[in-house]
C-alpha cells in the first residue's frame, strides 16, 4: 500500500470518504442538502493544505459544519469513517498525518459543540 503522495491521492481519499459518508445512515441526513460540486473541491483543497502545505484552501471548516445540527457523538462516526478510508487505501507518514489531523479536528469540533451547547 502506498502513502498519500499527490493531489490525485487526496482527490481519491476525499471522494471515497464522502461516498461512504453519503451511505452512512447516521451521517448522511446531515449532508442531504450539500452541494457536492462545491463541497468536495473545498475539502480537497483543505486536505492538500494539511498534508502538503499547498495554498488554495479558504474558509472555516468548523463554521461550515456547525450549522448542520451535528452533535459530538456524530464526530466519532465521522472519525471512524475517515480513518477507515485512509487505512484501507494508504499507509505511510502522510496517511498517519491525515488520521492524526482528523482526530484533532474531531476532538476540537466536539469540544466546541459541547461548549456551545452548555451556554
Amino acid at each position: 500500500m502506498k502513502d498519500l503522495l499527490s493531489e490525485q491521492d487526496v482527490d481519491f481519499l476525499v471522494e471515497t470518504f464522502y461516498h461512504k459518508l453519503q451511505k452512512n445512515d447516521v451521517l448522511s441526513p446531515f449532508f442531504i442538502h450539500t452541494n457536492w460540486e462545491q463541497h468536495l473541491p473545498k475539502m480537497k483543497h483543505f486536505w492538500n493544505f494539511i498534508l502538503f502545505d499547498k495554498p488554495g484552501f479558504r474558509g472555516n471548516i468548523y463554521d461550515a459544519h456547525s450549522n448542520r445540527q451535528i452533535k459530538s457523538p456524530h464526530f466519532d462516526i465521522w472519525l471512524q469513517l475517515f480513518c477507515d478510508t485512509v487505512n484501507e487505501n494508504f499507509k505511510g507518514i502522510n496517511a498517519t498525518k491525515a488520521t492524526e489531523k482528523a482526530r484533532e479536528l474531531s476532538m476540537l469540533f466536539s469540544w466546541k459543540l459541547e461548549e456551545t451547547e452548555g451556554k
